[in-house]
């Protein structure tokens, strides 16, 4: 089984499922609580929306705070939670590929390893930020010095001259001439953008199976892991996107259920009417994408997870003992 051979390793992915037991109730149990929690926070968070927003004044400002800083946690809880959802899937997956027994405990994999986990994903959100800072310093200097600024300091110029003869130390800018000046400065973010990506996407493909590590090697540090999986990938990473490519059909699907939760505001803008309030309109569609991610998980969930798992397989180092790295945990986590 190679890397290079995409087909090798998809031919192998549905001999693996038939053997797997327990393989469509692990991604109905995964999808049912990674898409219930979704909704569960997504609910939780518009009533603490509509709870700031009834509380104004100076005197409910500390109400104001208190609910935002509960919405703000339990965002980081839902995040957290899906990590964990998502490491334990993953792991499950990767039993099947490997032709042993899997069951919905495996689930649990990921809060049983939760430190290590959040340490690599921590790692990991540093590096990207660091490489989002990079970028965007990058393209603003580049804005800056070429004729692309003209636009915005067209703009900004009269107004700069004008605070300063009235002896204005603030800008003030109203809504028209902050719209102008967001379009004036377009060029900058695609510029930020391009940068990123072009940075970003070696790096991602680096680290690509770092869970995977980790679920193998649980007793590697965070730093470990990453360099586990860049030794792994050197080499590997343009068959991965090979890969990837060749399960667009699955990317599109998902794309398809984001334009389908995004139907309250597509529809207004293509003309269409709706005869409902806003708010019944943003839960009716966001309730149409959760159904139809739900059957995509239901329906090639396991697929594409296994794949990956083989694909990890394939690049992996033998093990020392040569088992093929058998042992994913104890009996209470197949």
């Amino acid at each position: 089984m190679d890397i290079r051979n995409t087909r090798s390793i998809k031919s192998l992915v549905p001999q693996r499922l038939s053997q797997a037991r327990d393989g469509q109730k692990i991604v109905l149990i995964y999808a049912g609580l990674s898409l219930g929690l979704t909704a569960l926070v997504t609910i939780l968070s518009y009533v603490l929306n509509q709870q700031i927003s009834q509380t104004g004044g100076l005197g409910q400002i500390g109400t104001r705070s208190f609910l935002s800083t509960i919405r703000i946690v339990v965002l980081i809880a839902q995040w957290v939670a899906l990590l964990c959802l998502d490491l334990g899937y993953q792991s499950a997956a990767l039993r099947i590929a490997r032709g042993q027994y899997a069951s919905v405990n495996s689930l649990r994999l990921g809060f049983d390893r939760f430190w290590p986990l959040i340490r690599c994903t921590l790692v990991q959100c540093v590096i990207y930020i660091g490489i989002f800072l990079l970028s965007l310093y990058a393209a603003v200097t580049v804005y800056l010095i070429t004729p692309l600024s003209d636009s915005a300091m067209e703009i900004l110029t009269p107004l700069v001259t004008e605070a300063a003869s009235a002896g204005e130390s603030v800008l003030v800018l109203d809504d028209e001439v902050y719209a102008q000046l967001e379009q004036a400065m377009l060029p900058a973010l695609i510029i930020c953008f391009g940068l990123f990506c072009a940075i970003s996407l070696p790096f991602y493909y680096r680290y690509r199976m770092a869970n995977y590590v980790l679920i193998d090697c649980p007793a590697l540090g965070a730093v470990a892991v990453l360099r586990e999986s860049r030794k792994m990938m050197k080499g590997n990473r343009i068959p991965l996107f090979r890969l990837d490519l060749s399960l667009w059909w699955y990317y599109a699907a998902g794309l398809l259920a984001m334009a389908v939760g995004y139907g309250d505001q597509i529809l207004p803008a293509l003309g269409i009417s709706l005869p409902f309030s806003d708010d019944v309109a943003y839960f009716l569609f966001y309730g149409l994408y959760l159904a139809v991610m739900f059957l995509i998980y239901y329906a090639f969930g396991n697929r594409i997870q296994v794949t990956y798992a083989l694909a990890y397989d394939s690049v992996k180092p033998p093990e020392p003992n040569g088992n093929g790295g058998v042992v994913l945990g104890n009996i209470f986590q197949m």
